[in-house]
């Protein structure tokens, strides 16, 4: 898949690219929202895999920004994030958009990716 990174913690980042790279994806990472839109606009990612709490532009703007963008719509966006629970939760954040949470537990991305990569490969049937 192709996938964009955005996390304005550059160790993080890299650490999460890194990973994904290795299980065989094609990484582009930024460290704030407002990168994250221009550079989807640019390449119509498969997946976005963003932090929510950024500088510039938060994870919740620049989904809806995203998703209002015309063929960007619908793009699978998987947030993994240290807020708290309640703070996701008064985002109103759709419900097809997977959290996570941090520190990585790169299991669980793997497993989270695995599926929205077959959800990706129904949608494209």
């Amino acid at each position: 898949m192709n996938i964009l990174v955005a996390e304005d913690d550059e160790p993080s980042r890299e650490l999460l690219m890194d990973f994904l790279t290795e299980q065989g994806h094609k990484v582009r990472g930024v460290g704030d929202g407002a990168e994250l839109v221009k550079l989807a606009i640019a390449e119509r990612p498969d997946l976005i895999v963003t932090d929510l709490q950024m500088p510039n532009m938060n994870g919740n703007s620049m989904i809806a920004m995203i998703d209002a963008y015309p063929g960007l719509e619908g793009v699978p966006v998987v947030i993994i994030s240290g807020a708290a629970d309640f703070e996701i939760a008064d985002m109103g954040l759709p419900p097809e958009i997977k959290v996570l949470h941090k520190p990585y537990d790169f299991e669980l991305i793997k497993a989270t990716l695995s599926a929205t990569a077959e959800d990706i490969a129904r949608r494209k049937k």
